[in-house]
């Protein structure tokens, strides 16, 4: 198995739309050039890890707007995708930190509420809920 990882550079001036289609493009690109079996983004990539004030603000549903770009990125690249983690925010209003795997088929394979938070008594441990 050949696997591409990619890191992101996170600027708070681009928007999360941005960096969204920024990624996108960076999926494609790496799959043309290193013609990998899966690529592997970084954790919570679309607000940046510690970016505490923007979890709330930028959580989306397990199937928005994040889910649906790298589902596309993944079937148009042809490979099986980690598309790293998001700040998820469920029907009930309680955010997560979720890890979404597509299949080349754009299909969603797997996806993980993170269970052990970084920190103790602030950031991440503290916004954000435990997955079971």
């Amino acid at each position: 198995m050949r696997a591409s990882l990619i890191q992101i550079a996170v600027d708070e001036g681009e928007s999360v739309n941005s960096r969204r289609s920024r990624v996108s493009s960076l999926v494609r690109e790496v799959a043309e050039r290193e013609r990998p079996d899966l690529v592997v983004l970084p954790e919570l990539w679309t607000t940046g890890a510690f970016a505490y004030e923007s979890f709330a603000s930028e959580a989306e549903p397990l199937e928005g707007p994040t889910y649906e770009a790298m589902a596309k990125a993944a079937r148009d690249a042809g490979v099986w995708l980690h598309a790293g983690s998001i700040p998820e925010q469920d029907a009930a209003g309680d955010l997560y930190n979720t890890s979404l795997v597509f299949s080349p088929e754009g299909e969603l394979a797997a996806s993980y509420r993170k269970i052990h938070r970084f920190g103790f008594d602030k950031g991440e441990a503290v916004l954000m809920g435990a997955g079971t």
